[in-house]
């Protein structure tokens, strides 16, 4: 946010929608499409192959949009672009795996965005009898099924919900920040300045 947003909002009248607010000249500069995907890149995230064998082919992509949604019933999300090739068929899985990739897996992400027949070279996986393909080197791993789609602009989002989970190899997970991959260190942190909550819940 500049300076210049930052006083218009704090000078706001009581009441005034923000985004009323933040409607000057600084928005069409945060709308540019690159400089936005820059800003979201600001966000780190971990890294998922969301993979199944499907129509007698191994398929999958690697999505750093993975999310979960719910307890009760228990439901994870991933954002897949509507320019996707693999997501058709993917969808059609009867189950469909999501491993949460380890910091040694970025080759993974190359592969998965590479030629068809290649993306699961070299890889140790495991097929369940619903057809998701879990990695066994991951952190950890989810078995699958499609819930809902969710149209939301040039994305369409997806929930599915899990019907088993376990650990995987990998100890520590993958991490993805401004469009580069990072491992994730702890070395500086004090646990007991940690404490806080997080969507209600205790963190330590």
């Amino acid at each position: 946010m500049s300076a210049r947003t930052a006083a218009v909002i704090g000078n706001a009248p009581p009441g005034r929608a923000l985004a009323e607010v933040a409607d000057s000249r600084d928005a069409s500069v945060a709308l540019d499409p690159q400089a936005l995907r820059g800003w979201y890149g600001a966000f780190p995230s971990g890294v998922v192959a969301v993979a199944a064998h499907v129509d007698g082919q191994l398929t999958g992509i690697a999505a750093s949009s993975f999310t979960s949604v719910s307890l009760d019933p228990p439901l994870v999300s991933i954002s897949v672009a509507r320019t996707s090739n693999t997501w058709p068929s993917l969808r059609k899985a009867g189950q469909i795996g999501i491993s949460v990739l380890a910091d040694r897996q970025d080759i993974v992400c190359r592969q998965l965005a590479g030629p068809v027949p290649e993306r699961f070279a070299g890889l140790r996986f495991s097929v369940t009898s619903g057809g998701a393909v879990l990695l066994r080197e991951s952190v950890a791993n989810f078995t699958t099924t499609l819930h809902s789609e969710i149209d939301a602009g040039d994305h369409v989002i997806v929930l599915l919900e899990v019907r088993g989970a376990e650990d995987g190899e990998g100890k520590a997970p993958l991490i993805f920040h401004r469009s580069v991959f990072a491992q994730l260190d702890r070395s500086g942190l004090d646990p007991s300045e940690l404490d806080g909550r997080i969507n209600g819940e205790p963190v330590h």
